[in-house]
């Protein structure tokens, strides 16, 4: 790859995480219309996917919407939103979060975690390459850790790894 296709690659992966934060700040304006008694209620949880290297920090809303970081080795790789949920006749409710990995511009990546969030609850993530059909990339258990612990290094590769393999 010539030094200018890696130039208009990083440009590209610059402009994607611009977008990606402008949308996740987008989510957060919706905080606009609730009340600051109901803010308060915002909860932030850092869990570590077991047997990898990532930790996602969600920040649960009292409005049922959710934010995501995600990170590995104290590097940010990906940012997300979506939503608290309940499927008729499944326990337990989950998250589902769409991502934007900012080294596959031409993927959305969905996740489904297990909620209320606790040690043990498993998470699931899949691709999807056209916004409608999607594959499973990875899935397992997560770990609650606290803040410190996200932002130390960790053993593992990432999840988005299983993909390239």
């Amino acid at each position: 790859m010539s030094n200018q296709h890696r130039l208009a690659a990083t440009s590209s992966i610059s402009r994607m995480a611009t977008v990606a934060a402008l949308g996740a700040a987008a989510l957060m304006a919706g905080a606009g219309s609730a009340g600051a008694t109901d803010l308060g209620q915002t909860k932030t949880t850092y869990i570590s996917l077991d047997g990898y290297c990532d930790v996602l920090v969600l920040t649960v809303f009292p409005w049922h919407q959710a934010g995501e970081s995600h990170s590995c080795g104290g590097g940010n790789f990906a940012v997300g939103s979506g939503m608290e949920g309940k499927v008729t006749g499944v326990y337990p409710k989950d998250l589902t979060i769409g991502e934007t990995y900012f080294q596959d511009a031409t993927s959305t990546y969905l996740w489904n975690i297990q909620y209320p969030l606790a040690s043990g609850q498993t998470w699931s993530i899949f691709k999807s390459t056209d916004g409608v059909n999607f594959s499973v990339v990875a899935s397992g258990t997560y770990t609650i850790v606290g803040a410190t612990a996200a932002r130390s290094p960790r053993a593992g590769q990432p999840v988005h790894s299983a993909v390239q393999n």
